[in-house]
């Protein structure tokens, strides 16, 4: 076998452990078997799976125009509720139903933020706080969720 023989082979190589590394990548990446398994039902479809544990997911199930909510352990599945219709989206953590929940909300705050920081980095903003200021900013914060359940 001569040099160029074995130059081509390992470059063969190469490029085919790079393509099924890529193969590989998408399948976890995008659950391509998963994804398959669930859109090819005619009657029922799987809306949402939220893991909860490595054996263990809440699954929201549509049947005809009902919906049901499966919690599924490893040889045990419950229906936990059914719905004629979805309720609308739930509002993220943190903040009460209906107070600017949602990405908008989101990247407003983040973008007051950045500007603060921007105004502080260029020695606008307010002086740096004390450690107790904040320590009670942070209670503040704390009694302001409480209050809100």
């Amino acid at each position: 076998m001569s040099d160029a023989d074995l130059f081509r082979a390992a470059v063969q190589l190469v490029l085919s452990l790079l393509l099924v590394a890529a193969l590989a990548y998408l399948a976890v990446r995008y659950g391509l078997g998963r994804h398959l398994a669930f859109s090819r039902g005619r009657y029922m479809r799987v809306i949402e799976q939220l893991p909860l544990g490595p054996k263990a997911a809440l699954t929201l199930v549509q049947v005809g125009r009902r919906y049901y909510l499966l919690a599924h352990q490893e040889n045990n599945v419950t229906l936990l509720r059914e719905f004629d219709h979805l309720p609308e989206g739930l509002p993220f953590p943190d903040t009460p139903a209906g107070k600017g929940s949602g990405p908008a909300s989101f990247q407003r705050e983040l973008s007051a933020a950045l500007d603060r920081l921007k105004k502080r980095l260029a020695g606008d903003g307010p002086p740096e706080t004390s450690a107790k200021q904040h320590q009670s900013y942070l209670d503040g914060q704390k009694d302001e969720r409480s209050a809100g359940e």
